[in-house]
């Protein structure tokens, strides 16, 4: 008994001595080994560190939409005036990442290389805000226009169009790569920082689009 507690003691003497001069990744290595400690949920708590930001703001872009309506004053079957109006409207669209949409399947951690991939979700475009205090409007300056309430009709016409316009102008193909490459250097410096909390200094992110 004596000899089988010497033993033990001698392992744990050792394992206290190799514990105190290693650093933190290889005193949870050693840990390991001797079967005292459970390997970390490195992944797991990663990915619970980056769901508590739910939404992560990647990229947010100005907008200017030109908005043009016309309307026909009649008499009988002649018309005898038609009459335009144009708005210059700016607006803002916000593209995010819809961080609860990760799941512990779309990161895969590489320990040998220090290599966390990620395959992130689409980047999601908001709803445009379109500033339209800030409209500059343009319009014919005729006698229709004075005399009848063809004005607020045509602005009532180019706000019905403006949403819409400012859709299309969001999704643009140059404006969502924009966001797509945003998207890919925002989540890698989001995920980069628990990394480096748990000791990883030199890790490196890759991120890659479903």
């Amino acid at each position: 008994m004596k000899t089988v507690l010497a033993i033990v003691g001698g392992v744990l003497l050792t394992l206290a001595i190799g514990l105190g001069l290693a650093g933190p990744e290889r005193r949870q290595a050693l840990c390991q080994q001797v079967g005292f400690c459970q390997p970390a949920d490195l992944v797991g708590a990663m990915l619970a560190s980056v769901q508590r930001q739910r939404k992560l703001l990647v990229l947010e872009a100005r907008l200017v939409v030109p908005v043009t309506s016309a309307r026909e004053t009649t008499l009988g079957p002649l018309t005898v005036a038609t009459t335009r109006q144009t708005a210059i409207l700016p607006g803002t669209v916000a593209y995010t990442l819809d961080l609860a949409r990760l799941s512990a399947s779309d990161l895969r951690w590489d320990e040998a290389t220090e290599t966390l991939t990620v395959i992130r979700p689409p980047v999601r475009v908001e709803e445009p805000a379109i500033l339209w205090q800030q409209a500059q409007v343009y319009g014919d300056d005729n006698w229709v226009a004075a005399m009848t309430d063809v004005s607020e009709r045509l602005r009532q016409d180019n706000e019905a169009k403006a949403p819409a316009r400012f859709r299309a102008q969001a999704n643009a193909p140059d404006l969502v790569a924009l966001a797509d490459d945003a998207a890919d250097r925002a989540l890698a410096t989001t995920f980069s920082m628990p990394l480096v909390a748990a000791g990883f200094g030199n890790a490196r992110v890759v991120v890659q689009a479903r």
